[in-house]
């Protein structure tokens, strides 16, 4: 029985088992997709096959790109070597250049500290002159012109140490213009002026003794024998004169009188131009009232010339000679400091 039973299992082993069939669409569906995966294959070997062709070329356009880069760098260098040996050359020259800079710069400071002294010595010389004819004189006008040409002589120099002379110069030319002017030379020609026409001037005793103040006219309505007779009258009447005199004794005034009384008020002008220039306000109104008053008395005032003189020696009472005159010790101390200064410094 057991071997009946071993001989059917071994005979059923050796039997085919019975075939199963596939369906259809699944045989078709794993070939649509046996088929996709090959064509997604060889697209992909296709896009690395382009890929590496595209990285090759970059690849050989960067090797090329850095051997121009190595090139230009090459160039660079070489162009920085060049410049830096142009620039040690410059430096070379720059160093000379502001070496020779400094000598010059080392002469000229001497031959302008040179000019400095010499123009401040001569600067000097002009303040005190300027000084001493504004403190006799009084002429405010020539000490600002003085003032002023020595400002414009500093800034031709242009050193600063010279500031502080230029500042003292500035204040006192700021307080000459505000002192009060008296005309000193316009007085002085005014005397002169004067002193030089007492001469012309006529005397009360010789009034109307000159036949050329009434000189005679002639009347062109007449005919000539009335032309005649009015020219006889006319000097007939020139040697009869009547006129009236306060003062009698005027008319006894000799020649030699009339001589000392002008050279009496020539000294009166004379005296009055002196106490001008002295500044001396009350002897110059004494010697000019005293004058005016000799013209009123002994002069014929009616005459052109007589009248003309008193009429100037009556603006000249009324002129004001005593104004206090500023001094220019600034000025002259800044200038001697700056001098000291420019002396010890000098090499």
């Amino acid at each position: 029985m057991n071997q009946d039973n071993a001989s059917n299992t071994f005979s059923a082993a050796l039997s085919q088992p019975p075939r199963r069939s596939l369906p259809q669409p699944a045989l078709i569906l794993a070939l649509v997709a046996l088929l996709a995966s090959g064509g997604a294959w060889l697209y992909q070997q296709n896009a690395m096959e382009t890929l590496k062709l595209d990285l090759s070329r970059e690849l050989a356009s960067n090797n090329k790109l850095q051997q121009e880069l190595r090139a230009q760098a090459v160039a660079q260098n070489q162009t920085q070597q060049q410049l830096l040996a142009r620039l040690t050359v410059q430096e070379g020259k720059q160093a000379e250049a502001l070496a020779r800079q400094e000598s010059l710069n080392n002469m000229y400071d001497t031959l302008t500290r040179g000019e400095a002294l010499h123009s401040l010595a001569e600067i000097e010389q002009m303040l005190s002159f300027a000084s001493q004819q504004l403190q006799i004189a009084g002429d405010v006008n020539s000490a600002l012109t003085a003032l002023n040409n020595i400002d414009q002589q500093l800034l031709r120099l242009n050193r600063p140490e010279l500031i502080s002379v230029r500042q003292a110069l500035t204040q006192d030319i700021n307080t000459l213009k505000s002192t009060p002017y008296v005309d000193v030379i316009g007085v002085t020609a005014k005397l002169n002026s004067l002193i030089d026409g007492v001469e012309r001037l006529p005397l009360l005793v010789d009034a109307g003794h000159n036949p050329k103040d009434n000189p005679f006219k002639a009347n062109p309505n007449h005919n000539s024998v009335q032309q005649f007779g009015a020219e006889v009258w006319h000097e007939f009447k020139q040697l009869i004169q009547i006129r009236r005199i306060d003062q009698p004794d005027l008319i006894l005034l000799s020649p030699e009188q009339g001589f000392f009384l002008r050279e009496n008020i020539k000294l009166r002008l004379l005296n009055a131009r002196s106490a001008l220039l002295l500044r001396n306000e009350a002897a110059f109104r004494a010697d000019i009232t005293a004058t005016v008053r000799y013209l009123q008395q002994f002069f014929d005032a009616k005459a052109p010339t007589t009248d003309n003189a008193i009429k100037v020696l009556r603006q000249l009472e009324t002129q004001q000679l005593a104004i206090t005159l500023p001094d220019l010790s600034a000025s002259l101390t800044a200038v001697r400091s700056a001098r000291t200064t420019a002396e010890r410094a000098k090499p």
